[in-house]
């Protein structure tokens, strides 16, 4: 993330985060974390939770740029992205489009293969009735959803039914793929250069809400090096096909064979104090702060609405 020449005077910047989706507890506390960050480079911080209204929709003149940290529907999918356009005001990260795109799992798959970058075998049902001709055990996933919500790992026959009610709950389409045992890696993707990667030990289960969020006994080892060697690369081509920039991550799973398979890409990742960007910056010598910091200059450099 070297842009050849970045904004050096300090910047207005409205971080939006909360909302009113399944993922606003761990939106706030994303948002809280990049507020204070880019305080303590210096910059003029606003906050805004668009779940206090309307009447409470910012000022675009009050600001030079938005950080939106509001994670799921209305954040991800690009909404917000749409009404940042309409008021006038630039953001750090992608574009609606690319945020509508990369927030349906669905469409996702679709772009990803189009490109030959490898995806579980899988496809998209519509309706509750539905039986893909697929083994089991499989991932049932609401096409758009994050932070695992509504997700089941369905290992036999009887327990397909309830997975696909709770995905259907969220959604009314739902993304089905066969499980691929193996090693679950996180790759940041940072203004197009990818970061260390992140590789995710669970003690009981999968990495489900519970452990992304509430776990202590989950653990990370940053910069594994038994990982393919075109990881990487691939990490930065599935962003590059699907048009998304800023601050991303993409999660794999590396099978027996140490084939990847790209699970999603996150257009607004978690900022927690346990999340993965922050573990593979800081791997790179660059704080929560200077991150934020350097995102925000970078963007400003390059002002456009999409």
């Amino acid at each position: 993330m070297t842009p050849k020449t970045l904004r050096q005077d300090k910047c207005r910047v409205l971080v939006i985060f909360g909302g009113t989706s399944t993922e606003r507890e761990v939106s706030l506390e994303s948002g809280r974390a990049v507020a204070d960050a880019l305080r303590t480079s210096g910059h003029t911080v606003g906050e805004w939770d668009p779940a206090q209204g309307p009447e409470t929709e910012p000022v675009a003149d009050e600001w030079e740029i938005a950080f939106p940290m509001l994670h799921g529907t209305g954040g991800e999918d690009g909404v917000l992205h749409q009404q940042l356009r309409t008021i006038g005001l630039s953001w750090v990260g992608c574009s609606i489009d690319g945020s509508a795109l990369t927030f349906d799992k669905s469409l996702t798959r679709t772009r990803l293969e189009e490109h030959g970058i490898p995806v579980a075998r899988g496809t998209t049902i519509n309706s509750p009735d539905s039986m893909p001709p697929l083994e089991f055990p499989l991932v049932v996933k609401p096409a758009r959803q994050g932070s695992s919500i509504g997700i089941s790992i369905v290992k036999h026959p009887e327990a397909w039914s309830g997975a696909l009610s709770s995905a259907f709950s969220f959604c009314s389409e739902v993304v089905v793929e066969s499980y691929v045992p193996g090693r679950e890696i996180s790759i940041p993707v940072i203004d197009g250069r990818a970061f260390p990667a992140v590789e995710i030990y669970v003690q009981d289960g999968w990495y489900d809400y519970h452990n992304k969020y509430e776990s202590s006994t989950t653990h990370f080892r940053v910069g594994p090096t038994d990982l393919p060697e075109t990881l990487a690369s691939v990490a930065v081509k599935a962003c590059e096909v699907c048009d998304v920039k800023g601050i991303l991550r993409v999660d794999f799973r590396i099978d027996h064979c140490n084939r990847p398979y790209v699970l999603e890409i996150n257009t607004i990742p978690g900022m927690t104090s346990h999340s993965l960007v922050p573990l593979s910056a800081a791997a790179t010598g660059l704080s929560l702060a200077e991150l934020c910091d350097r995102c925000v200059r970078s963007q400003l450099q390059s002002v456009s609405l999409y």
